[in-house]
């Protein structure tokens, strides 16, 4: 019988997984991966760009996580 915990892990890797996904050079700008440094250079608004490389990455693992989220599912609810 699943539990909240399935259900808990399924929701929360859909919905990362649709972030990473959807948005991922914001989610690279919120993540601890880009630097403190980078936060803190030039005025507002003049951010640099990010590599499309590291935009690639971060939606590869978007459908990791959406993967490992239909994984779960299957396994329990089927």
């Amino acid at each position: 019988m699943p539990g909240v915990r399935e259900l808990l892990a399924v929701i929360l890797g859909v919905l990362l997984g649709i972030v990473l996904v959807a948005a991922p050079q914001t989610a690279l700008r919120l993540s601890v991966f880009v630097g403190p440094n980078r936060r803190r250079r030039g005025d507002y608004g003049t951010d640099e760009t990010i590599s499309n490389k590291w935009t690639w990455v971060v939606r590869a693992l978007g459908v990791v996580c959406l993967a490992i989220a239909a994984f779960i599912a299957y396994q329990t609810y089927l």
